[in-house]
This record gives structure tokens, C-alpha cells and sequence, in this order.
């Protein structure tokens, strides 16, 4: 084996190395849920009693619903 197809094999190796992090950055996030709504946090908020009626009210206000 001469200098030059080590070199090819160590460039190969870390070639796929990168792709298989990147494509398990993208996967990760797959089995994730989305955020809930503002307007639903402040309702979940409303029923644990963490803010008032009208503090519900004012941000439903604010969001323009």
C-alpha cells in the first residue's frame, strides 16, 4: 500500500464520518413534537392556576383571537 491510497482511505473515513453526524443532527428532531401554541400554554397556565382570568384574557387580547 503506497502513501497515497491511506491517504484516500483516511480522506473516505472522515468523509462518512461528517455525513453520518449531520444526518443524525436532521434525525434527531424527527421524533420530536412541535412547540404548543402560546394561547395554549396560557390556557394550560389558566387551569394550573399559575395566572388570572384576565391575565388569560389579555394575552388572547394581544394575540388578536
Amino acid at each position: 500500500m503506497t502513501a497515497e491510497y491511506v491517504i484516500r482511505i483516511i480522506l473516505l473515513i472522515v468523509v462518512l464520518i461528517v455525513i453520518i453526524i449531520i444526518l443524525s443532527r436532521f434525525t434527531v428532531n424527527k421524533g420530536k413534537k412541535p412547540p404548543a401554541d402560546s394561547l395554549q400554554l396560557m390556557e394550560k397556565r389558566l387551569e394550573n392556576g399559575e395566572i388570572t382570568q384576565e391575565e388569560y384574557e389579555e394575552a388572547k387580547r394581544r394575540r388578536g383571537k
